[in-house]
Formats: C-alpha cells, sequence, structure tokens
C-alpha cells in the first residue's frame, strides 16, 4: 500500500533513475499530486488535455481522492486504479501515466500510449494484382483493426499476453470462437506463455518457438494482407499478431498454402488452376533443374537423342571443370546475386542485380568457363524461385537445391532419386500443430482439393476437415 513516505521516496527516485520520466507536480486541495510519464512514448496532448487541464479547472472546495479524480474529473477513456507500487516502473515503460497523491493509498494508471508510426501501404511481399492494397504495418492496435474491420463477428476471440522479459511485446492471438479447433487455439497459447526469453523484435521470433520439431520446410505461415488473414480465420485457422512485427503468423499451415495466392479467389476458376498448375511446376523446376543437368551430363547422356548429345559436348568443349562444380559454382553465383540485390538500396538494387546477371553471365561463356546452357538453367532456377507468393518456402528450396545437386554429384540419377525420397518423406511426416502438413493431398481429400484449384467461393461450402474446424459448414 502507498503511504506518504513512500509516495515521496518513489518521486525522489525516480527523478534520479535514468529512465527519462517526466514529472509535473499538481497543488490541489491543500495536497500534492504527482503525473508521472515517460514524453517520448506518450501522447502528451492527451496528458494535458485530459489529465492535468480537469484537474487544474476543478473548483470544487471538496476535498479530492484518486477514486473520486477517476470517476468524476479527468476523461482519459482507458484507466484504471492500482495500489502495488511495485508495478509502477513497469506500468510506466508502457506508455502509461501514473496519477498518485501523497494522501492516497492508490494510484491511477492511465493508458496515454502513443508511437510512431507508419501509415498504412500497398504489400510489398504478398502483392496482388485484383486484391485489397492495404497491408499490415509495425502498430499493433492498427493491424488487429484491420482484422476487425474484415471481420465484424462478435464471436471474433483475441487473446493477449506479454512475452519478453525486457520487451513486453504485446502478442494477440486471433481465432474464430465458433470455428477455430480449441486444442489448436490452446496449443498456442500454452506455447506462447511458455516462451521465456529477454526480447523479441519480430514475427519471426516467435514462429521458431511455434516449431514443433525439426523439418525442412517451415510450419508456420505469414501474411501481409489483412483479406488473406481474415480468409485463413474463416477456415479455422488461427492469427498471430506481435507487436513491432508486419508480418502476422497464421497456423497451421499446410504445404499447399503457399502455393495458393490472393488473387486466385478474386479470378475466374479455370484461370486459378492454371496458375496453381504453373507454381506447382515452377516450383519443381527450381528444385531440380540444376541436378537434372547434373545427371544427364555427367552420368546418363545416353537418354538423350545423338544429335543434342553432340550438341551438348560441343558446347561443354573448352568447359575446364566438371558438370557438378559448373552447376555448383553459378548457382552459388546466382545465390550472391540474389543477396546482394535484396541488401542494396532500391534505386540500384534491381539494375546491380539485372546488369551483373548478364554481364557475369555473358563474360563466362565468352571465356568458356561454363557452357551457355548451364546459363539459361541457372537463370530459369532462379526465375522460377520468385514464382510462389508466400517466400518463405522458398529459403527451404533455396538450400534444398544444393542438398539434391550435392546428392546429384554423387550418385547421379540414384541420387537425385533418394535425394527427393527424402523430401518427400520429411513432407509427408511432417505435421504443422496436428494437421498434416501435405494436406489436401496426402492424406487424400478430393473436396479439398477442388476448393484448392478452384479457388470459387461458390463451391467452397465446407471447411477444410484436416484444420478440425468445430463448424464445418460455410453457408
Amino acid at each position: 500500500m502507498l503511504k506518504n513516505k513512500s509516495v515521496l521516496n518513489i518521486i525522489e527516485e525516480l527523478s534520479k533513475s535514468e529512465l527519462g520520466i517526466t514529472i509535473r507536480k499538481l497543488y490541489l486541495c491543500k495536497c500534492d499530486y504527482y503525473i508521472l510519464y515517460i514524453s517520448e512514448i506518450t501522447d502528451r496532448n492527451s496528458i494535458s488535455n485530459y489529465i492535468i487541464k480537469p484537474l487544474l479547472y476543478y473548483k470544487d472546495s471538496a476535498s479530492l481522492d484518486i477514486k473520486y479524480i477517476a470517476e468524476s474529473i479527468i476523461t482519459i477513456d482507458n484507466l484504471f486504479i492500482d495500489n502495488d507500487i511495485n508495478n509502477i516502473n513497469d506500468y510506466i515503460v508502457k506508455g502509461n501515466s501514473i496519477i498518485l497523491s501523497t494522501k492516497d493509498t492508490n494510484y491511477i494508471v492511465a493508458n496515454t500510449y502513443k508511437v510512431s508510426k507508419r501509415s498504412l501501404s500497398e504489400p510489398e511481399l504478398q502483392t496482388d494484382l485484383k486484391g485489397p492494397k492495404d497491408s499490415f504495418t509495425e502498430n499493433f492496435e492498427s493491424n488487429i483493426s484491420l482484422i476487425r474491420y474484415r471481420l465484424k463477428d462478435s464471436r471474433l476471440n483475441i487473446y493477449k499476453t506479454t512475452v519478453g522479459e525486457r520487451t513486453k511485446s504485446s502478442v494477440a492471438v486471433i481465432y474464430l470462437k465458433d470455428v477455430a479447433d480449441s486444442n489448436l487455439v490452446n496449443s498456442a497459447i500454452e506455447k506462447i506463455n511458455n516462451i521465456k526469453i529477454d526480447g523479441i523484435m519480430e514475427s519471426g521470433y516467435l514462429q521458431k518457438y511455434l516449431q514443433e520439431k525439426f523439418s525442412l520446410f517451415p510450419q508456420t505461415g505469414i501474411v501481409e494482407r489483412s483479406d488473406a488473414a481474415c480468409s485463413s480465420l474463416l477456415k479455422g485457422k488461427v492469427c498471430i499478431v506481435v507487436e513491432g512485427g508486419n508480418l502476422p503468423i497464421i497456423i497451421p499451415q499446410t504445404f499447399w498454402d503457399f502455393v495458393d495466392a490472393g488473387d486466385d479467389h478474386y479470378k475466374l476458376s479455370y484461370f486459378s488452376i492454371f496458375l496453381k498448375s504453373i507454381r506447382i511446376f515452377s516450383l519443381i523446376l527450381s528444385l531440380t533443374l540444376s541436378s537434372l543437368y547434373v545427371a544427364v551430363v555427367s552420368f546418363h547422356p545416353d537418354i538423350l537423342p545423338t544429335e543434342y548429345i553432340l550438341t551438348l559436348a560441343e558446347a561443354r568443349a573448352t568447359v575446364p571443370i566438371n558438370a557438378f562444380l559448373e552447376a555448383f559454382l553459378l548457382e552459388i553465383v546466382a545465390e550472391i546475386l540474389k543477396e546482394a540485390s535484396l541488401r542494396l538500396p532500391k534505386q540500384v538494387g534491381s539494375a546491380i542485380g539485372i546488369v551483373g546477371t548478364i554481364v557475369i553471365g555473358q563474360a563466362s561463356v565468352s571465356a568458356g568457363l561454363v557452357s551457355p546452357l548451364m546459363v539459361i538453367i541457372v537463370a530459369l532456377s532462379t526465375m522460377t524461385s520468385f514464382i510462389l507468393p508466400d517466400y518463405t518456402i522458398m529459403s527451404s528450396f533455396r538450400v534444398l537445391k544444393f542438398f539434391l545437386l550435392i546428392f546429384t554429384g554423387a550418385f547421379g540419377l540414384f541420387g537425385l532419386v533418394v535425394g527427393m525420397t527424402f523430401i518427400i518423406i520429411n513432407l509427408v511426416s511432417t505435421m504443422s500443430f496436428s494437421t498434416p502438413y501435405s494436406s489436401p493431398m496426402i492424406p487424400i481429400d478430393l473436396k479439398a482439393i477442388r476448393a484448392f484449384f478452384l479457388s470459387d467461393i461458390r463451391f467452397n461450402n465446407e471447411r477444410p476437415s484436416f484444420f478440425y474446424p468445430k463448424d464445418k459448414k460455410r453457408k
């Protein structure tokens, strides 16, 4: 409980501390009142207009107390009363303003939090031609408001907690109470509450804790657009918003969810089928094209027609290294150019990527270091790696491509088959929060497969059964 002496001691300690706390003293009704806040993270206009001004304008001769101030004078919309002095520092560093008196046992905690934030902008990672252009930002409240704007349902539940002993980052677990599986929600909340770390800076930190076991593929998804997040909630998934992150997390996530794009649901069904087929084919090419080249050139040239074998031999006549080293080095160069173009400023990043690729590729062919066909293969492999809407899955494929290349370089076509078998086994044996990662293909679900390829709300009357939704019907 607060006492006269302890209040003065608190004020003295805070004034000497290096927390940057501003202390505003008011003398009202023959008593000292103190307002404590950190100016950099609080709305000073709210403090002036809704706390200080009403108190100074109070003309009644009756004595004041903290409860009366909270209920009848100050006009801050979000406040509560506490009496534990040990919580004062925590409240202040979260952007709250503390109002206390030397003659009262309680103090007021008023929410005056304010932080600089950028305005809503168009998506940069998950861009669409026809979909909405609003995207999540780093502001916690703004992200939740975007979801509430699209899902005006009283059954939309938001469980809030904090993660990080020092950062105390806010985390919101968002789900539809009558749709999402209770075991899924409870599992997500339990994992988040069990995180013991000094701080998290972004949703990517949280993703690592939500991985259920080692897997070659990410078991959680990210979402940049609010319409995509709400669409996932309607399927029975859970959305996790992290303060300071502009990419909320979606769980559970299947492998085929990475192939689905928002544009597919706004276009005609046959076009959706075509685009999804193109993405799947590109995914296979990105993973296996370089390895197939090594397998054919180094181990099994006899599978090609004679004229192609002669053309290939002529193209590689001046290349001083074997096909494996040729493919491996060019793939490394492609990854270096890819990373360099990402880290450079936007004004020069794309130009450096294009010019670097053309110059290095042309110079390497002219010098006889690599064959023209290998340059084409690496360029095609790189292009196809950017075709999926969610880039996180491609990070895994970029590593797996080198894994297959090494196996193929050592054992030829047999090594390629063994490597692909290992990847497929890992894919079908992975679970994402009790959901088979390869659903709906394995185990097969014909209705879900049809809904996946058609992407047409008219024929999608049921929610995917592998998410175990409470309400299975969408109509």
